[in-house]
């Protein structure tokens, strides 16, 4: 027996050392992920500020914060080397913070190491982690790894240094000491108390150096978690714990909100249309790994400005959207605000000296009105279904897809001999259909609903209804 269990732990260290996908965390299978853009988050656009906030976050339900970067940013006032949604922004400043000038110091506008541990702390205490956005496919032009090392960049074949459709540099991979600076700066922010990476289009970093770090940083952290914006499934095989969901945030987005600029795109495909994507690109997906959903985002709140869904839907409309997001097989992420249906016109461009600023933060005043006391208890109840039953974990989930041409979204998750029936109409009109291999048993009270009645095997929802019960 001895021999045997040898024999396995000497497979285990050899598969892990080949890059192969390691268990993923349990809490990660039942967590809620809340996203903090430290300019937006509050009125002084800081760690201090935030970390007074944290409470109430955890109250939410939320199990991990995960922050985007805050960093020290790049100043260089060249325009030419600024992103073109930065100079589309009109702030008329270099300070980007996925424009980096150096991965290991907190940038003054957010504050020092010590507020970071601080925050950190707090957020322990709490009962949550604190993951951190890595940008490492690029940084600014004047990142202190330019004088480290000759060869911190790529290069055109006419030497000048190569950059990244946003105008920024990118990072050299092919240099040991750029690759062990990276690995190094990781490390720096475990630590310190991070317990996980975001990292920034994951997919354009070369696979071996993220399994290089991760097998570096699990030394130190085993429990660390990461999460590829990106989509490529080997890259979950050898090193990351999550991907993003984009087919499926995308379909119900753009959906509700037709008005975006990414709906017009796709030539306004049907519901049912868009959900033939979202399964086949789910397919292609590990089943051990779990998918990033959201309804809002960093980007999403930049770029949808005047169109974001809680500003042109009602309150109901992206609750029916929240049913589905935390629900279905996935890790749901909240983005600051999203709990009190924050409307603002919101963009992690705005720097904390503009003038203007407030408008582009968090409108906490929704949280005292019955709009956003709805959401507020809707996602807590949700947070709260996550948490206590394993049905709405890991289990395996079933695509019902009877609804979706009249604008319903359906599944079941099923587990230990259980089964539940999860649908929201995403729509302002009435439904009415009959799920195919579902039966109700009509003396259960659905767990959660709202404008939901059965006609025998009928399910009839109103606009934006929604329903979760146990068959």
């Amino acid at each position: 027996m001895k021999k045997i269990m040898l024999c396995m732990v000497g497979s285990l260290v050899a598969s892990l050392a080949m890059g192969a996908m390691r268990p993923t965390p349990e809490y990660l299978k039942k967590a809620v992920v809340y996203q903090i853009v430290l300019r937006n988050f509050t009125r002084d656009g800081n760690f201090r500020s935030a970390m007074e906030m944290l409470e109430h976050v955890r109250s939410v339900g939320v199990d991990v914060v995960y922050l985007t970067p805050f960093v020290e940013m790049d100043r260089d006032m060249d325009e030419t080397g600024w992103s073109p949604r930065q100079k589309k922004s009109a702030y008329h400043t270099p300070k980007n913070p996925y424009r980096i000038s150096n991965y290991d110091k907190i940038d003054l506008e957010y504050g020092t190491d010590a507020d970071f541990k601080a925050f950190n702390d707090k957020a322990h205490e709490l009962g949550m982690k604190v993951y951190i956005d890595l940008v490492y496919l690029h940084c600014g032009p004047n990142n202190v790894i330019k004088d480290m090392f000759p060869d911190a960049f790529q290069k055109n074949p006419d030497g000048s240094v190569r950059t990244t459709i946003w105008h920024f540099p990118y990072l050299n991979f092919e240099s040991t000491g750029v690759r062990k600076y990276l690995i190094d700066s990781m490390l720096h922010w475990i630590r310190l108390g991070c317990d996980g990476f975001r990292c920034d289009v994951g997919d354009r970093v070369p696979l071996d150096f993220w399994v290089e770090a991760v097998t570096a940083c699990q030394k130190v952290k085993p429990d660390l978690v990461m999460i590829n914006e990106g989509v490529n499934p080997e890259y979950l095989e050898k090193a990351f714990d999550a991907c993003y969901a984009w087919p499926w945030s995308r379909a119900i987005r753009n959906f509700l909100t037709p008005q975006l600029p990414e709906q017009r795109k796709a030539k306004n495909k049907t519901l049912d249309q868009k959900m033939v994507g979202v399964r086949e690109y789910e397919a292609k997906i590990p089943s051990e790994s779990l998918m990033f959903c959201y309804m809002d985002n960093h980007d999403t709140a930049t770029d949808d400005w005047g169109y974001r869904f809680d500003r042109v839907n009602p309150v109901e409309a992206g609750n029916a959207a929240f049913v589905l997001t935390f629900l279905r097989r996935g890790l749901p992420l909240v983005f600051n605000g999203n709990e009190i249906a924050d409307n603002s016109l919101n963009t992690f461009f705005a720097p904390v000296e503009d003038i203007a600023r407030a408008r582009k933060t968090v409108d906490w005043a929704r949280a005292l009105q019955p709009t956003g006391q709805k959401r507020l208890a809707l996602i807590r109840a949700l947070a709260d279904l996550r948490h206590r039953d394993a049905l709405f974990q890991d289990a395996p989930m079933e695509w019902i897809t009877d609804g979706e041409a009249s604008g319903v979204i359906a599944f079941t998750r099923h587990a230990d001999g259980r089964r539940a029936f999860v649908a929201a109409n995403l729509t302002k009109k009435t439904v009415e259909f009959v799920p195919s291999n579902v039966m109700f048993d009509k003396t259960r009270k659905p767990i959660l609903s709202e404008g939901f009645s059965l006609n025998g095997e009928s399910v009839k929802l109103d606009p934006y209804g929604y329903v979760v019960v146990e068959l």
